[in-house]
């Protein structure tokens, strides 16, 4: 494995050295399928492509000709991100020395992100690149997930997913996953895509891409809608109301129709489905664990350290051997020393950097929505309605935190941060349109040179 590696690391290091920003739209094409490696043989070897890309991706912004080219993105939120870093860290070194490093990781790693877009930003090309690679990837995502209701849970298990990792069931009704490896990551994924997708859309729905695009969206409603995922059902109707409120009206009628429509359709959904998906038991027990985990902040008032619950504590048990770590769990749920899985980032957060931690990290939401819906307000064309679909997003995250550990599901960190820094870059070419114009004339012929506040992506030399 190490023999093929080594050269394809070469041969992908050159390619970034030429343009550092195709390897984040290459992360962002593949992350949804990274769950199919459950099912290639060795591919869990494979498993840390991702940071491989990324990185190399870093060093090439410091290497590469395309450095520079493009003013620096626009990142009001950076002090909150910061102060939240700060406290992480201080957090993890303090109470779990060098083993906090897993959870520096899993918390904080594709901050690095925004980092490469700062060294490298997205032109408007990058951007409509990448708004397609996230309307096509929603869709191809949600036929798998339907084509998974036909395959069924048996002969997905004969591929190799697993029972009660991969392959869940509620009310009779498998919980597609598509080429994710949890329903949670599917459904989540499926609603970034339909809340950025609908905000670019609507404000060009005359162009082929997004035509197709609109066309599509029932089919990954209904693809969302057989993960049985409430914090995705949540956020999108929260995403989609603001979006209503801040530009696009004829919302309100889709609403209005859906409410009429609503008693209808539940009536034909089989009773076995709405049970389990109205059901308050789920709620009751987590906001038993939420409710003592809110007592012991008087004992632990700066939180557990970072990595106490979650992901990060789940693989700290098995020590990152997948067989290790299945044994471990198992002896911890015997034993009684399972890490706390919250369902929610709020009281993660709780647990793991106290009220503090909470804080920060809620501001940094509110800067990120605040300074994404004024770049909204600021630009024009794609990239108003870019910055739109993203403060929805970040909305939409907010409030699927509070049922679930919105941060710690991948691929929702990787776009998280992807689709914040993108917006920084869109706002700052839009203040310098001459610099991206003159960007672009470098490449392109000068009767195809148009201004970078066109909804339009224009070419560009790197």
């Amino acid at each position: 494995m190490l023999l093929l590696g080594v050269p394809a690391a070469l041969a992908l290091f050159a390619v970034l050295y030429v343009r550092p920003q195709r390897g984040l739209l290459l992360v962002a094409l593949l992350t949804p399928l990274h769950g199919l490696l459950t099912i290639v043989p060795g591919g869990q070897t494979l498993a840390p492509w991702k940071e491989g890309v990324l990185l190399l991706t870093l060093a090439a912004t410091f290497v590469g000709p395309c450095r520079r080219r493009l003013p620096a993105p626009s990142y009001p939120w950076w002090p909150a991100v910061a102060a939240w870093v700060a406290l992480g860290v201080v957090s993890a070194v303090v109470v779990s020395g060098l083993a906090g490093i897993t959870a520096l990781k899993i918390t904080y790693f594709y901050l690095v992100i925004p980092l490469i877009l700062w060294r490298a930003p997205f032109d408007a090309r990058d951007r409509d690149r990448l708004v397609t690679i996230i309307m096509g990837m929603g869709v191809l995502t949600a036929v798998v997930g339907l084509a998974q209701q036909v395959i069924g849970g048996e002969r997905l298990a004969a591929l190799g997913y697993r029972w009660d990792e991969h392959l869940r069931t509620t009310g009779g009704l498998l919980r597609s996953f598509s080429t994710f490896t949890t329903p949670f990551a599917f459904g989540l994924f499926v609603m970034i895509a339909l809340i950025v997708g609908c905000a670019v859309a609507f404000a060009e729905p005359h162009r082929l891409r997004n035509k197709l695009f609109l066309c599509a969206t029932p089919v990954m409603l209904l693809g969302m809608g057989v993960t049985i995922v409430r914090a995705s059902y949540i956020g999108l109707t929260v995403a989609l109301l603001w979006l209503a409120v801040h530009r696009y009206r004829a919302l309100f009628l889709a609403f209005g129709s859906i409410a009429v429509l609503a008693p209808f359709v539940l009536f034909a959904v089989p009773s076995s489905i709405l049970a389990p998906l109205f059901s308050s038991s789920s709620l009751d027990e987590r906001g038993d664990g939420w409710s003592q985990t809110m007592s012991s902040l008087g004992v632990h008032p700066f939180g557990q350290g970072l990595g106490a619950t979650g992901s990060a504590a789940a693989k700290a048990v098995g020590d990152g051997n997948p067989m290790l770590s299945e044994l471990s769990l198992q002896a911890a749920v015997q034993f009684g020393f399972m890490p706390y899985q919250p369902d929610n980032y709020y009281v993660k957060l709780a647990v793991e950097l106290g009220p503090l931690g909470v804080w920060l990290f809620v501001l940094v939401l509110a800067c990120a929505a605040v300074s994404t819906l004024r770049a909204s307000r600021i630009m024009t064309g794609q990239d108003a309605a870019l910055a739109l679909g993203v403060s929805g997003t970040i909305v939409a995250a907010a409030v699927a935190s509070t049922v679930a550990t919105y941060l710690e599901i991948f691929p929702l960190d990787v776009y998280f941060w992807l689709l914040l820094g993108t917006v920084g870059c869109a706002l700052t070419q839009h203040w310098s349109p001459h610099r991206s114009s003159l960007t672009a004339s470098d490449s392109a012929p000068s009767h195809s040179v148009r201004p970078a506040v066109e909804s339009r992506p224009t070419s560009a030399s790197c």
